[in-house]
């Protein structure tokens, strides 16, 4: 897994107006294109080498990770990654974009993550 072209991807995805859907959609896709490619490197990115803002921002796409690599055991790695976030750790300065530094405290990082989390549950087949 390219982890540079990842970053990369992601940073230019937090440049971009709110607004502009169609360069929003295009990141997504590319983000969800490499972090689907081979599931245990991204699991090894979600449990090694990750940031916590990383992890919030990639929440967006959990949802078509799962779909496309239908993958329960990425699901788990998810659910143990968020709990390894506490309010003891949790440090909203630290974090590099300004939304982050101002919107997501700790009830918002793990709401918002958990929420994604179980929507990409419910994409899971049975």
């Amino acid at each position: 897994m390219n982890i540079k072209l990842l970053r990369e991807l992601l940073s230019r995805y937090l440049s971009l107006d709110p607004n502009d859907d169609f360069s929003i959609e295009k990141y997504w896709k590319e983000m969800s294109a490499i972090l689907s490619d081979d599931i245990s490197a991204t699991i090894h990115f979600f449990e090694s080498e990750c940031t916590e803002e990383e992890f919030y921002w990639l929440g967006s796409i959990f949802e078509d990770i799962a779909e496309k690599t239908q993958s329960k055991e990425l699901i788990g790695v998810l659910r143990d990654r968020l709990a390894k976030v506490t309010p003891e750790t949790y440090c909203q300065q630290n974090f590099k974009t300004e939304h982050m530094q101002k919107w997501v405290d700790y009830t918002e990082y793990v709401r918002s993550v958990n929420m994604n989390i179980d929507y990409a549950e419910g994409r899971i087949d049975e």
